[in-house]
């Protein structure tokens, strides 16, 4: 009788130690929308971090990219295809300027400025301006890519603008020739239905 209630005690112990084990270990779920998260011991949560599958870590400008957008300052330009692309408004003297996609609700935005900006700065500043717009903006993904033959940080942000969520998927460089972002963005349900054109749009950045 002692050996099978120190069998049942031991058994307990066991139970009681993997219990814990899985308290502290982060749980892996799925929202209503798909989107995997980890849930954390403390009680938080996060996204699991996106694979990036649109490209690779070195990319060049599409061969049908033959329209050049050449920057008022600094040393930037961006190809892009002008049967896919359309300018919406001019550069102005700070070298913002607007395109959409002719085919859908697909945007880009481009920003140069003369200040040089350190890249790790900028991310902590494009992360700012987003969530200016969106609270709940977030990086879902971040690394770096080499675009014609310059490195440059890639990064998509996920946030709620207005009760609509969206995804922004952009270039960030900042050195010699000043800084440039280049951004992609449509809604969060939209985006794999054109993140190939928004990567394509993206390869076309050149830094001289």
């Amino acid at each position: 009788m002692k050996l099978i209630r120190s069998l049942l005690f031991i058994s307990l112990l066991v139970v009681i130690a993997a219990s814990t084990v899985i308290c502290q270990t982060p749980i892996k779920a799925r929202t209503e929308s798909g989107r995997e998260v980890i849930l954390l011991p403390d009680g938080t949560w996060k996204y699991v971090p996106e694979a990036s599958t649109a490209t690779s870590a070195v990319a060049g400008k599409p061969a049908e990219a033959k329209t050049l957008f050449k920057a008022p300052q600094g040393g930037f330009g961006i190809w892009y295809d002008n049967t896919k692309w359309a300018i919406v408004n001019e550069a102005d003297d700070q070298g913002r300027v607007h395109f959409k996609l002719k085919r859908g609700d697909a945007y880009a935005f481009v920003l140069i400025e003369e200040i040089t900006i350190p890249i790790s700065t900028l991310r902590d500043v494009a992360l700012e301006n987003a969530k200016a717009a969106a609270p709940d903006a977030r990086i879902i993904l971040e690394e770096n890519r080499t675009v014609n033959k310059t490195q440059v940080l890639c990064m998509k942000i996920e946030g709620t603008v207005k009760g609509i969520p969206f995804r922004y998927y952009g270039y960030y460089y900042g050195g010699k020739q000043g800084t440039i972002q280049v951004l992609t963005f449509t809604g969060q349900d939209l985006f794999a239905k054109y993140e190939q054109e928004f990567t394509d749009f993206l390869n076309g950045l050149e830094i001289y």
